[in-house]
C-alpha cells in the first residue's frame, strides 16, 4: 500500500516538471509551490513507511534465525559440527545471516517496488504518448543484461564467504594462542599463511567485482540511448521541449526501481552462497553422529549407565551421594568416556553439569559466569561466596562485591589456567545439577587445597544428594574419593569398588600397581 501511494504520487512529478518548463518559457513570474511541498511530504511519509515495514521485520527475522541456529548448536552434540572452525561458525552466524537479511529486507522490498512502479508508471507514460514507450526498451535491456552478468558470480561469492571464515579463524586462533605461547620461530610462517588466505579471499572477491565493473557501464549506456530515442520521437511528433522534460522525468522514475533490480541480482547471488552455507550447517547439526546413535540404543538403569568403550562396553555405576573417580593410563580414553557419559545422561534427560579439562569462561563478570543468566538471589550469592573462598579465589579482589563484578576477560584470559578451572567448578556446583561430571578437576591444585575442598564439600548439605564422577591421574584424588574405577583400552573395566577396600586395603590390585608405577 505504501509503495503504491509512493509511486502514484511520484508519477505526477514529470507532469509538474513539464508544467514548470512551460511556465518558465511563457515568462510567468509567480509559481504556486504548495502542491510541490505536499507532494514531497507524501513521498517522505509513504516511502519511509514502506521501508520501515520491510526492513524492521527483516531485522527481526534475522535475529530469530540467528537465535534458532545458535540454539541448535547449543543443543547438538559438538562432534556433529566439529569440522567447522570457530571462524566459520562466526561467519555463518554473523555475515551469512546479514546476507539473508539483505535478501529479505532489501531484495524482496525492491521486487515489490519494481512491480508496483511498473504498474503505476507504464500506464502514465502510455496515457501521455503510447509511441514513446518503446524508447524505454534500451533502459530495461541494459538492466537485464547487468543483472544476468552479475548473477554469474555465485561461485566466487561462495568461495569468498568460505575464505572470510578461514581468515576470521586465523585471527581468532592467533590472539587466543598469544595467551599461552609465543612461537618466535614460527611467526613469519604464520603471517605468510595468513597472507595466503587473505589474498585468496581478495582474489575471489576481485573476480566477482570484475564482472560487476564490466557490466556497470551498460546501465548509463541504456539510459543514454533511451533519452536519445525519446528525444527523437518527441522531435518527430513536434511535442515540444517540455515533453522532453516530462520524458526525462519518467526515465528518472524508471531508473530507481531498475537500478535496484540490477543490485537485486548481486544480493541474491551473495545470499545464495550464504543460504547454502547455513543450510549445510543446519543439515549437519540435525543428523545424529554414529556415537550418538550407538549410545541411544543402549539400555541404562537408574543406577548404572552402559557406554561404548573402544571395542567393548562398560557398565558404569551412578552412585548417588558418592564421589567416584575414573583412573587409567594416559591415552586410555578417560576424557572420551566421560564425554560419552555426559551425552548418554543427557539423552536420558538427566540434569547434569560437565566441566571439561579446558572449560570456557565468557567475557563477563565473575558473577555472570557463575550463574549464566539464572537469577542470582542473595542466598545463592552467599553460597557462591563460600565456594569461591573454598576454591581459593576470594583473594582476587578486596571485597565480595568487587570479586563478583570483576571481569574475567575473553575465555578467562585475565585469570590463570588454574583459577579459570576452579571458577568453572564453582559454576558447576551452583548449577543445581543432580550429576556432576568433572574431567581432571584438580590437576592445577596443590594437595593441601585439594584436601580442603574435598573435606568441606562433603560436609555441605546440598552436595550430599549429588552424584559426582571425575577423572584423575593423582593418587591424592583417589584417596579422597569414595569409589574408584580403573579402565584399560585393551581390558575394559579392570577394577572397581570402594576406595577403602581397593586403595587403602590389604590387597594389591591394578589401581595400587598403577600408582606405584607412577612413583618409580
Amino acid at each position: 500500500m505504501c509503495l503504491f501511494f509512493t509511486h502514484y504520487i511520484q508519477s505526477d512529478l514529470p507532469f509538474y516538471a513539464k508544467e514548470l518548463a512551460e511556465i518558465v518559457t511563457s515568462g510567468v513570474d509567480k509559481i504556486d509551490t504548495s502542491k510541490f511541498f505536499l507532494m514531497a511530504l507524501g513521498i517522505i511519509i509513504f516511502r519511509t513507511s514502506s521501508r520501515l515495514l520491510f526492513f524492521y521485520p527483516a531485522r527481526v527475522m534475522q535475529k530469530n534465525m540467528r537465535v534458532e541456529l545458535l540454539a541448535k548448536l547449543e543443543n547438538a552434540e559438538p562432534s556433529r559440527y566439529a569440522k567447522y572452525s570457530s571462524g566459520q561458525l562466526f561467519q555463518i552466524l554473523s555475515n551469512d545471516m546479514e546476507q539473508i537479511r539483505a535478501m529479505i529486507g532489501f531484495a524482496l522490498l525492491q521486487i515489490g517496488n519494481i512491480v508496483v512502479a511498473m504498474s503505476v508508471l507504464v500506464p502514465k507514460v502510455v496515457a501521455f504518448n503510447s509511441q514513446i514507450v518503446v524508447a524505454l526498451i534500451p533502459l530495461v535491456v541494459s538492466f537485464c543484461l547487468f543483472t544476468y552478468i552479475v548473477s554469474r558470480n555465485k561461485v566466487y561469492y561462495r568461495k569468498t564467504q568460505d575464505l572470510q571464515g578461514e581468515v576470521q579463524n586465523f585471527i581468532m586462533e592467533s590472539y587466543a594462542g598469544k595467551k599461552t605461547i609465543k612461537n618466535y620461530h614460527s611467526e613469519k610462517s604464520f603471517i605468510d599463511l595468513f597472507k595466503s588466505h587473505s589474498y585468496s579471499e581478495l582474489w575471489n572477491f576481485y573476480k566477482a567485482g570484475t564482472r560487476v565493473s564490466v557490466a556497470m557501464p551498460f546501465v548509463p549506456l541504456g539510459v543514454g540511448i533511451s533519452l536519445l530515442w525519446g528525444a527523437y520521437i518527441i522531435k518527430l511528433q513536434d511535442l515540444g521541449p517540455s515533453s522532453l522534460v516530462l520524458f526525462s522525468g519518467f526515465v528518472f522514475l524508471f531508473l530507481e526501481p531498475l537500478m535496484f533490480l540490477s543490485w537485486i541480482g548481486v544480493v541474491f547471488t551473495r545470499s545464495h552462497g550464504a543460504w547454502a552455507r547455513i543450510r549445510e550447517l543446519v543439515n549437519i547439526v540435525d543428523i545424529p553422529s554414529e556415537k550418538e546413535e550407538l549410545i541411544a540404543t543402549i539400555d541404562s538403569t537408574e543406577n548404572t549407565i552402559t557406554l561404548p568403550y573402544w571395542d567393548t562396553f562398560l557398565n558404569l555405576p551412578l552412585n548417588k551421594g558418592k564421589w567416584s573417580v575414573l583412573v587409567g593410563r594416559t591415552g586410555s580414553g578417560k576424557t572420551e568416556l566421560i564425554k560419552k557419559m555426559a551425552l548418554g545422561l543427557r539423552k536420558q534427560n538427566k540434569n547434569i553439569s560437565y566441566v571439561a579439562q579446558d572449560p570456557y569462561l565468557y567475557n563477563d563478570s565473575v558473577l555472570n559466569n557463575i550463574f549464566l543468566g539464572n537469577e542470582a538471589t542473595d542466598e545463592k550469592k552467599s553460597q557462591a561466596k563460600v565456594l569461591l573462598e573454598l576454591f581459593g579465589l576470594d583473594y582476587l579482589a578486596s571485597s565480595t562485591e568487587e570479586l563478583f563484578a570483576m571481569e574475567v576477560g575473553e575465555n578467562g584470559k585475565r585469570l590463570s589456567g588454574g583459577q579459570a578451572k576452579r571458577l568453572c567448578l564453582v559454576r558447576s556446583l551452583m548449577s543445581e545439577a543432580d550429576i556432576l561430571l568433572w574431567d581432571d578437576p584438580f590437576s592445577s591444585v596443590d594437595l593441601i587445597l585439594e584436601k580442603q575442598i574435598f573435606s568441606k564439600l562433603k560436609n555441605m548439605n546440598f552436595i550430599k544428594e549429588k552424584t559426582i564422577i571425575l577423572t584423575s591421574h593423582r593418587l591424592s584424588t583417589v584417596r579422597l574419593s569414595d569409589q574408584v574405577m580403573y579402565i584399560d583400552k585393551d581390558q575394559g573395566m579392570v577394577e572397581q569398588g570402594p576406595v577403602a577396600e581397593i586403595v587403602n586395603g590389604q590387597s594389591k590390585g591394578a589401581v595400587v600397581e598403577y600408582f606405584e608405577n607412577q612413583m618409580v
